[in-house]
């Protein structure tokens, strides 16, 4: 391999001083080296291939060029690990590296990784969540700060979450249209019921009722029904507004037409419910996700009909914003922004038989 490229032999190509070369490398020779001197230096360091060693660049201008990312367990997912790719594709776009660190939910390990990512001179910090949560405090961190599907209240730290109001007004507009009027929605415990301060399910069900409450419907609180976020919670649930208490299916016009699942982890467990119950989806019963999870809600039979959480965009526009700050943008006062979660229709929902 041929030896890099030195100033000093630009500077000999050239006829000029290593100040000289110097001074036009970095950017510094307006006022100070003829215009032709100028190009003679550009000419040389062309046909040398004369590339800036990036690492002193940094140095000299005291960056690093590394971000560092803190998550508390997203790193192991391949679902909410979509944020890490978005990140890691718009640092790399930009000449930065992504310097990972996954917690585990562990406060001590996150001030230790934070601690060590200051250590490293990281540029600045990017903090995301697994699931979308308000923080009871931010970070602690003197370093440039953007959050990622977590954002806390009043805060000066910009955020980039998910639309999850909209996501469930979504759902409900989407049966809605088809003719349904029977729909309950199957949610998940949020943070008052200990569940790590996750919020999405209290925020669906406030899109969902308040969608309900628009095209008049009679209880929209009453549609509602608390369970849980896996596939047995999902099994669980439609058992109880699908079944009666023998575990036979309840007449057609006792039943609802139509289930929001709070994810397509629960929507499974529905779908298995009413094979078993001897129910087809959707001819006898539609049925709606939330997550659009990768490798289920396209192979579940039929397809689900599903919201997407944007989790890819999420990552890729904390990154960006929190480069425009290194580049001396200030953030918005109090950003927070919402990303919409579109609706994919798939084969799990039609109009109502009855």
């Amino acid at each position: 391999m041929s030896p890099r490229t030195k100033l000093a032999d630009v500077a000999a190509r050239a006829g000029v001083s290593l100040s000289a070369v110097s001074l036009v490398i970095n950017g510094k020779d307006a006022g100070n080296i003829a215009a032709d001197t100028r190009e003679r230096i550009l000419t040389a360091a062309r046909e040398l291939d004369y590339r800036p060693n990036s690492v002193a660049q940094s140095l000299r201008r005291q960056r690093s060029h590394a971000l560092g990312l803190v998550t508390d367990h997203i790193a192991t997912s391949p679902f909410a690990g979509r944020i890490v790719a978005g990140a890691m594709d718009v640092a790399a776009a930009n000449g930065y590296v992504l310097l990972l660190v996954d917690t585990d939910t562990q406060h001590e390990r996150e001030q230790q990784a934070i601690a060590e990512l200051t250590r490293r001179q990281v540029d600045g910090l990017l903090y995301a969540t697994m699931g979308h949560i308000q923080l009871a405090a931010l970070p602690s961190t003197t370093l440039p700060l953007v959050l990622a599907n977590c954002y806390i209240p009043e805060a000066v730290a910009p955020a980039v979450i998910p639309d999850d109001i909209g996501g469930g007004r979504r759902a409900a507009e989407h049966l809605l249209r088809l003719g349904h009027r029977r729909i309950v929605m199957l949610s998940g415990p949020g943070a008052e019921a200990g569940d790590a301060g996750n919020i999405s399910g209290p925020l669906r069900e406030k899109g969902f009722r308040a969608a309900l409450e628009s095209a008049g419907h009679p209880e929209p609180a009453a549609a509602v029904r608390i369970f849980g976020w896996d596939m047995d919670d999902g099994y669980r649930g439609a058992m109880s507004v699908l079944a009666d208490a023998s575990g036979r299916p309840l007449p057609p016009n006792e039943r609802p037409t139509a289930i929001f699942a709070i994810t397509d982890r629960a929507a499974s467990g529905v779908a298995f419910a009413a094979a078993t119950l001897g129910l087809r989806v959707p001819h006898d019963l539609s049925l709606v996700g939330f997550d659009d999870q990768e490798h289920l809600a396209e192979r579940l039979t039929p397809p689900l009909t599903t919201l997407a959480l944007p989790h890819r965009a999420m990552g890729e526009q904390a990154a960006t914003i929190l480069l425009d700050q290194l580049s001396g943008t200030p953030p918005e006062p109090n950003l927070l922004r919402l990303l919409q979660c579109p609706l994919i229709e798939r084969a799990s929902t039609t109009a109502p038989a009855d």
